[in-house]
This record gives C-alpha cells, sequence and structure tokens, in this order.
C-alpha cells in the first residue's frame, strides 16, 4: 500500500494495546523507495484525488454501511450529509457482516440493516429505467 491507498497507522500506547509509535510519512517514504524504487514513493492525497474524498455532492444511490466493530469504520461515512446516499449503521457489526449470507447468529442489527438496505436498493432499481435494458429472447419456446 505504498502508493494508492496510504494508511496511517500510529498508536500512542494510552488508548490502544500496543507501544507507541507516530506516524512518520518521510520513514514510510524512504521504506518504500528503498523495496520498490521511486515508483513506490507514497502519494497521500491520490485516493482523495481519483475519488472524491468526501465530497460526495454528485453521489447518489450509495448505502454506506459501516459496523462498529470494524476497526475500518472509522473512517467511513458514518452520518448522513446534504446528498443523495444512505448511510447505515451497525452497531453489532463487523467487516462486511451485512453483506455476507443470513446466518442463524446475526445480531438484530445486522438483520434490520440487510432489510434496510434491500429496500433502498429495490427503491432505486424500480425507480430506475432499466427495463430498457432487458434482452431480446431470439429463439422461441418450444411448444408441448
Amino acid at each position: 500500500a505504498c502508493t494508492e491507498m496510504v494508511m496511517p497507522f500510529c498508536y500512542d500506547g494510552i488508548s490502544d494495546m500496543f507501544e507507541p509509535a507516530p506516524w512518520d510519512l518521510d520513514a514510510y517514504t524512504k521504506e518504500c523507495q528503498d523495496t520498490w524504487g521511486s515508483a513506490g514513493t507514497p502519494q497521500p492525497a491520490l485516493a482523495n484525488s481519483l475519488y472524491g474524498g468526501r465530497n460526495l455532492a454528485s453521489a447518489s444511490n450509495i448505502v454506506f454501511s459501516n459496523g462498529l466493530l470494524d476497526p475500518w469504520s472509522s473512517g467511513g461515512v458514518l452520518k448522513p450529509g446534504d446528498w443523495d446516499v444512505v448511510v447505515v449503521t451497525i452497531p453489532e457489526g463487523a467487516h462486511h457482516l451485512d453483506l455476507r449470507g443470513a446466518n442463524a447468529a446475526d445480531p438484530v442489527s445486522v438483520i434490520q440493516a440487510r432489510k434496510l438496505e434491500r429496500a433502498h436498493i429495490d427503491k432505486w432499481i424500480k425507480n430506475s429505467d432499466m427495463g430498457k435494458y432487458k434482452k431480446k429472447r431470439y429463439f422461441q419456446k418450444r411448444a408441448k
């Protein structure tokens, strides 16, 4: 992850279980360049430049689901804004748990999240113009 997705890992040793380790972009850059040469130079702003970062003004028909047991959730979209997206917060959810198949051990919050996600996606499909993309049938069904 030296180039596209630079993800700073830092620990303070107080609010976590790790030895203190501050984020040092210069040291990270040196390590990447030592491993990959100049092609490995980190570009911390690249993902935001390519994908828009938190500028969701033109976004629509997106469900941002965040399981709060997932350590990545802190970087997720956790609150709705002035855009046309859906934010689903799952207190007992882990990484992608709502996207997996149903399981008898699923917490109620995950089951509810799946229903909410499905309802929004069904609505978007129903309100879309997808019907015009149906494939034509080139073969007739055989008579019995």
